[in-house]
């Protein structure tokens, strides 16, 4: 009786240890800083491809969210005023550096480092740093 009951038990059991172990193992990606941060260059490349499409595509953003900034901080009339010309500042800031990053994507020139030139990556995301 008993050695039929260890019989059974013994491939559930080998199979909770094996178990155990994978969900203990290190994660091989665990050194990655995050899906868009990859450290080879065809990853650096082509984050840098998508950034760029990414704010082309959505310069526009930053007239809504200046002037709803501008507006939260102080009256509405001065609030939108300035906030329409922050809005087109950095409208145009992300549409050049957005133009520049689809044409030059192949080439790795700021590795990355897109905080120095520009305030976001993306113009929904408010990044934490």
């Amino acid at each position: 009786m008993m050695k039929a009951l260890v019989k059974k038990l013994r491939k559930p059991a080998t199979l909770a240890v094996v178990v155990a172990a994978l969900m203990l193992a290190p994660d091989s990606q665990a050194r990655a800083t995050g899906p868009l941060y990859g450290s080879t260059y065809f990853s650096k490349i082509f984050s840098k491809l998508g950034r760029g499409v990414g704010n082309v595509a959505f310069c526009w953003v930053e007239f809504p969210y200046e002037i709803n900034h501008g507006i939260q901080n102080t009256d509405p009339t001065s609030g939108a005023f300035t906030g329409f010309f922050r809005g087109l500042y950095f409208t145009g800031q992300r549409l050049v550096l957005g133009v520049v990053d689809v044409v030059t994507f192949p080439i790795d020139v700021y590795g990355n480092n897109y905080q120095s030139i520009q305030r976001t990556e993306f113009p929904f995301i408010d990044e934490v740093h």
